[in-house]
C-alpha cells in the first residue's frame, strides 16, 4: 500500500503517527495543506447542508410514495428540520438479477422518479452544478443531485453512455457497490491474500478519464482500497467517497484506510460521514460518529470532512441520528469538541460544493 501512497499522493512516506485524544495524527495532515477549513460563503449566498448519499429514490419506488412522504427517513420534511437543502439522491441497481439490462433498468426507473419529483414539487429541483444548486438554494428550494451507486449500472452501454446521463442530471457516479464488477475492485469481495482487492479494468480507467471530462464527480464508497489509490492517482479532479468511515476507528472492510484518507484529502476531495451502525462501531451514537469526523480532520484535515448518512438505504441508525431531522445533534457534538464554526460549515456541505466546483472547472467538455 505504501506504493501506492507514493504513486498516488506524490509525496514522502509519512512519517509514524504520534498519539492524541486516542487518535493517530500524521505530520502531512495540517489543515493549510489538504484543503484546509472550508471558506465561509459570501453573507448572500446561502450555506449548503449537504447529505452525499440517500437511498430515498430506491424506497420511494418501493413504496409507491413521494419525496414528501413523512414516513422517508430523507423526506422532505425531515430534511428541513434538520436543515439540509442539498441532498443526493441515489440510484442504486441491486446486484440481483445479475445482468447488465436489469441493472440499467433500474436506474432509469428510479432515474425516472427522481425527475418525476423534480417536476411534481415546487420546492425541490435537480441541480448539475455548484451554481445551478446555490441559485436553487437562494430560491428557498432543495437541490437534489443524482447519483448512481455501481458503475454496473452503466455496463450495458458502457463508458460511452455517461455522456446521455450527464446530459440527462447525473453528476456523480460510484465505481462500485458491494461486488466487483466491469470496470473495478470492490472492498465487499477481495480476493483471498490480497486485502487491497483488485483495482481498475481499461474499461474503469476508461471511466475515470470519461467522467473528469465530462465533470461527472468520481465516488470510491465501496470500492476496494486498491481501486480507490488507482483512482487518486489517475483523476484529474477530486474524487469523494460519499458514505464512508475511518478503518482507524473502527476495523471494517467498507471503511477507508488510512492511506486512502489521505490520498482523497490531498487531491481536494471529500469523505461523507456514513451513519451505518456496521460501519460506526460500537457504541453506535452521535459520538461515535464524531470519533469518524475527528480522524478524518486528524488524517486529512478539516477540508476532507462531509456527511454520506446512507439515510433511506436500510441501515441501522446511532442513538440519536434516526432520521434527517436529527442532524443538529452531530453538529452540535462537533461544536462541544472544539470544532470551529468554518470547520463545521465545512462538514455541513461547503466542503463539498469547493470539491464540486473544482470537479466541473477541470472538466474538458
Amino acid at each position: 500500500m505504501m506504493l501506492w501512497w507514493l504513486i498516488a499522493c506524490g509525496g514522502a512516506e509519512p512519517s509514524d503517527p504520534t498519539r492524541s485524544e486516542g487518535l493517530p495524527v500524521p505530520a502531512v495532515a495540517r489543515v493549510s495543506e489538504v484543503g484546509g477549513a472550508a471558506p465561509s460563503p459570501p453573507a448572500e449566498t446561502v450555506a449548503a447542508h449537504v447529505d452525499l448519499h440517500v437511498d430515498t429514490p430506491t424506497q420511494m419506488v418501493r413504496r409507491n410514495v413521494g419525496l414528501d412522504d413523512p414516513a422517508l427517513e430523507s423526506g422532505l420534511d425531515d430534511m428541513r428540520a434538520g436543515g439540509t437543502n442539498v441532498v443526493v439522491e441515489v440510484l442504486w441497481p441491486p446486484r440481483e438479477p445479475a445482468t447488465p439490462a436489469a441493472w440499467a433498468a433500474q436506474v432509469e426507473r428510479l432515474f425516472a422518479k427522481v425527475e418525476a419529483e423534480d417536476k411534481r414539487l415546487d420546492s425541490v429541483a435537480i441541480a448539475r452544478t455548484p451554481t445551478e444548486a446555490r441559485a436553487i438554494l437562494a430560491a428557498h428550494q432543495t437541490a437534489m443531485l443524482v447519483s448512481i451507486e455501481g458503475a454496473h449500472g452503466i455496463e450495458a452501454g458502457g463508458v460511452a453512455s455517461l455522456a446521455g446521463l450527464h446530459a440527462r442530471g447525473l453528476s456523480l457516479i460510484g465505481l462500485t457497490w458491494t461486488f466487483s464488477n466491469h470496470f473495478a475492485g470492490s472492498s465487499g469481495d477481495a480476493p483471498a491474500g490480497a486485502s487491497a482487492g483488485t483495482g481498475l479494468t481499461a474499461d474503469g480507467r476508461a471511466l475515470v478519464a470519461a467522467a473528469n471530462a465530462l465533470g461527472v464527480v468520481i465516488d470510491v464508497s465501496h470500492a476496494s482500497d486498491a481501486t480507490t489509490m488507482e483512482a487518486c492517482a489517475l483523476s484529474s479532479a477530486p474524487v469523494i467517497a460519499s458514505h464512508s468511515d475511518a478503518d482507524g476507528v473502527h476495523a471494517h472492510a467498507r471503511n477507508l484506510s488510512d492511506d486512502a484518507i489521505r490520498c482523497i484529502a490531498q487531491k481536494g476531495g471529500v469523505i461523507g460521514l456514513n451513519f451505518h451502525a456496521t460501519f460506526v462501531g460500537q457504541p453506535a451514537n452521535v459520538a461515535k460518529v464524531a470519533d469518524h469526523a475527528d480522524y478524518l480532520k486528524k488524517l486529512g484535515g478539516a477540508g476532507v470532512v462531509a456527511l454520506g448518512s446512507d439515510y433511506d438505504g436500510l441501515i441501522t441508525t446511532p442513538a440519536g441520528l434516526t432520521d434527517a431531522g436529527d442532524l443538529p445533534s452531530l453538529w452540535d457534538e462537533l461544536r462541544r469538541r472544539g470544532w470551529s464554526e468554518s470547520d463545521v460549515r465545512g462538514a455541513q456541505g461547503e466542503n463539498f460544493m469547493r470539491a464540486w466546483q473544482a470537479v466541473i472547472d477541470r472538466a474538458t467538455h
